[in-house]
């Protein structure tokens, strides 16, 4: 009996023992990868805010060379920042125009034998045609849905830019300090503000940035905040008092959008309703009335002479 009770006393203290070490390990081996995970994230924040980062000095060569209405100016407007965008995206729509071509021929070739060969490839390179002009439809479809995310996350920079601004940093501090925190929840966003904090270190205006970056995500709210904060530095006014009347009236517009948009749901329900709903309570209405009539009508008998 006691040299049971010393084998299972032995037993449990390995056990433990083993617990213990494997628990140990495991919570070094945590703690070095989170450090290392914050070091990784720490570097690639450090990296975004200089002039070497990949896809900051891809946006300054796209504003240098190309018109406003260029294809990279669309791509970096549409979120795709990297140098490869364009190259992509063209490879993409030759891709789309080849395979559409081909697809296309040999469904008319199969579906109408009968058509002419030459008159099958030129419908096929319309549809090809097509597909590359579906191509540039899609580029603005994600530049309008970028458009409208920017326009969501745009109040929420705001209010950090007044809570760092109240703080006691300055305007140019506090949109550094928001940019290094949009940077790991909104990327695209986050590189947008330290391309303005960037433009700002290198000794362009704040306004002049605030111009550039609302040209860049399209946003008519940023264009008017460049201009409150070039007239407050023209007249002197308080930049904290700019920025809180502004971010008061753009919770005022955001309202006012949201009851636009409520206003109008019933008139757009209206022709959706009509359409299914109507036919339905139509049929529900007559055909108890169609199967009443015939049903008289064959209960007829003519009068016996």
């Amino acid at each position: 009996m006691n040299e049971t009770l010393i084998y299972v006393a032995v037993f449990v203290a390995v056990i433990l023992v083993a617990f213990t070490v494997l628990t140990i390990l495991s919570r070094n081996r945590d703690i070095t990868r989170n450090i290392e995970a914050a070091t990784a994230s720490r570097a690639a924040d450090h990296d975004i805010f200089s002039t070497d980062n990949e896809l900051v000095s891809h946006y300054f060569n796209v504003q240098k060379k190309n018109q406003p209405d260029s294809l990279e100016m669309k791509l970096i407007a549409a979120g795709f920042l990297g140098s490869s965008a364009p190259r992509l995206f063209n490879i993409a729509r030759i891709v789309a125009v080849v395979v559409v071509t081909i697809l296309m021929r040999a469904a008319i070739v199969r579906l109408l034998p009968e058509v002419n060969p030459a008159a099958a490839v030129l419908i096929a390179a319309v549809f090809g045609g097509i597909s590359f002009i579906l191509c540039s439809a899609v580029l603005d479809y994600y530049v309008r849905k970028t458009e409208i995310q920017n326009r969501k996350v745009f109040p929420d920079f705001m209010d950090m830019l007044i809570v760092c601004v109240d703080a006691g940093l300055s305007i140019e501090a506090a949109i550094d300090r928001v940019a290094r925190e949009f940077i790991a929840t909104k990327p695209v966003f986050g590189t947008h503000l330290a391309i303005i904090s960037l433009e700002v270190r290198a000794g362009r205006p704040l306004h002049e940035a605030l111009t550039n970056f609302a040209f860049r995500v399209r946003l008519e709210e940023a264009r008017t905040l460049s201009t409150l904060f070039r007239q407050s530095q023209e007249l002197g006014a308080s930049v904290v008092r700019t920025l809180r009347t502004y971010s008061k009236e753009m919770r005022q517009m955001r309202l006012l959008r949201a009851e636009e948009k409520a206003n109008a749901l019933p008139i757009k329900m209206l022709f959706p309703m009509a359409a299914f709903l109507f036919p339905v309570n139509l049929i529900i209405v007559i055909v108890p009335i169609v199967i009443t009539v015939m049903r008289l009508f064959t209960g007829l008998r003519p009068p016996s002479i």
